[in-house]
């Protein structure tokens, strides 16, 4: 341990008589991970300076020197040279550091009026903000893929599901519009989430604000805030915005997992109904014919490690009194992880909606051998006056005969379906084809032919 004071004492030092112990610097260091911040620092210091300089708090000239050294430390940053030193903890430290070398005494000034609690938040909220930008753009792309390959498989059929059972025919078109839903709703609370959470906390200080005279608001306008802060202590602790995200991360990735999954289900080779290209798929070291759907299996997994991003912060946070504490650097080890997992993985659910193939024979098959007309048959038996249990009741029996003669609906005359349902007419052998499903479902929402062609309307429109 060292007992006395060095050169390399840290900028916090001056009450300290002994100089940071390894252990203490080493543990305590975040700068591998808050170096991703560092343009977010010197923006934030930027407007910073401004303001004092606004105020009468700092000179012309000071302000002047500050931000000619903002300069080359960018600079230094963009080409990879900027002098990162790991006793100075964090980024922050790392920045003012290298403005006090730049800019001589003045660098001195930059902290005037901030504490790194309301610093690292400015800096983290720009992160955030920024990844929300990429995020919409990214939901964006699904659901225009979505939409694009939509208009083509309007007419298309696939033997949709409950209990991984076939249930009812419905179309492609219906079936990747259903995503688009899920997507859309994620892209409404990253909107949400922008105008929640653009609140800025520099000014704040460490928790009570400062004694000089501050102008909170004019910062929070030229960093691109709506509003400055409300209470000082509240926002020094506030990391809801963080957890906030990784929620609404953690909800992408579940609907990025679970179109994963049905398409996992989709190309395996009992089901067969969808090809993926050779170019998404990868082999087996020691099986040569294998051609596994890896890269969707991997989604799945890492939506894994986001929810549990979003478990961890909040587990965090739960056990936190009020205002600023230490525990709080643990939130940039799973935001930056989740961030980077769910920015990956989106462009791979385009890769995917864009380039899959449909193997229309199998899902046809399919859809004959797993009586998905029945339910039209029953409702075909209502507009006949049947009421709707006495109808299940009879399409039941049907499909229990049916199983036992090892027959298909769409295999059965009209004089073989009267015999077990009087009450079925002549138009009963076109509702048992699964095509019929289409034309018989009008009503918006539905998975009919004319609902399919307002949705995707709607969803052009969207995107326009």
């Amino acid at each position: 341990m060292r007992d006395k004071r060095s050169p390399s004492q840290p900028l916090w030092g001056g009450r300290f008589q002994e100089a940071p112990d390894d252990l203490l610097e080493s543990y305590c260091n975040s700068l591998h991970l808050d170096r991703r911040l560092a343009m977010f620092d010197l923006q934030g210091t930027r407007a910073h300076v401004r303001m004092l300089a606004r105020q009468g708090i700092l000179s012309a000239r000071d302000e002047t020197r500050i931000l000619e050294a903002a300069k080359q430390i960018e600079q230094e940053i963009k080409e990879g040279t900027f002098p990162y030193r790991a006793e100075l903890e964090d980024i922050h430290m790392n920045v003012e550091s290298r403005f006090h070398e730049l800019a001589g005494d003045a660098g001195l000034k930059v902290h005037t009026g901030r504490s790194r609690n309301d610093q690292v938040l400015v800096d983290l909220k720009m992160f955030c903000f920024e990844t929300v930008q990429v995020w919409l753009g990214s939901l964006e792309n699904v659901i225009a893929v979505a939409v694009e390959r939509a208009e083509s498989l309007q007419k298309t059929l696939l033997p949709a599901w409950t209990h991984l059972q076939t249930a009812q025919p419905i179309s492609w078109a219906h079936y990747l519009l259903a995503f688009c839903e899920m997507f859309a709703r994620d892209h409404e609370r990253l909107l949400s989430y922008q105008r929640r959470h653009s609140v800025s906390p520099l000014g704040a200080g460490a928790l009570a604000g400062s004694s000089l005279p501050l102008d909170p608001k004019t910062t929070a306008a030229e960093l691109g805030f709506e509003r400055s802060f409300g209470n000082s202590y509240d926002v020094v602790g506030d990391r809801d915005f963080v957890l906030e995200l990784l929620q609404i991360a953690s909800q992408i990735m579940i609907h990025v997992s679970r179109l994963a999954a049905d398409f996992v289900y989709f190309n395996s080779t009992p089901v067969g109904w969808v090809e993926l290209p050779d170019s998404l798929c990868t082999g087996s070291s020691m099986m040569p014919q294998k051609k596994n759907p890896d890269l969707l299996e991997l989604a799945r997994g890492k939506a894994a490690s986001v929810i549990g991003s979003s478990h961890s912060l909040a587990t965090l946070l739960a056990g936190l009194p009020t205002s600023y504490h230490r525990d709080l650097q643990q939130d940039k080890e799973h935001l930056l992880g989740a961030v980077d997992l769910t920015s990956s993985t989106l462009p791979v659910v385009v890769a995917v909606l864009g380039r899959f193939q449909i193997l229309e024979e199998r899902c046809r098959t399919a859809l004959a051998d797993s009586f998905a007309s029945a339910t039209d048959l029953a409702e075909h038996l209502v507009s006949r006056g049947v009421p709707f249990r006495t109808a299940h009741q009879k399409v039941g029996q049907l499909v229990a005969h049916c199983l036992e003669k090892r027959l298909r609906l769409d295999q059965l005359d009209l004089p073989q379906l009267q015999s077990s349902i009087p009450e079925a007419g002549p138009e009963a052998l076109q509702v048992l084809r699964p095509e019929s499903a289409l034309e018989a479902r009008c009503y918006p929402g539905s998975a009919g032919l004319a609902p399919t062609e307002e949705r995707l309307r709607y969803w052009r429109q969207w995107l326009s």
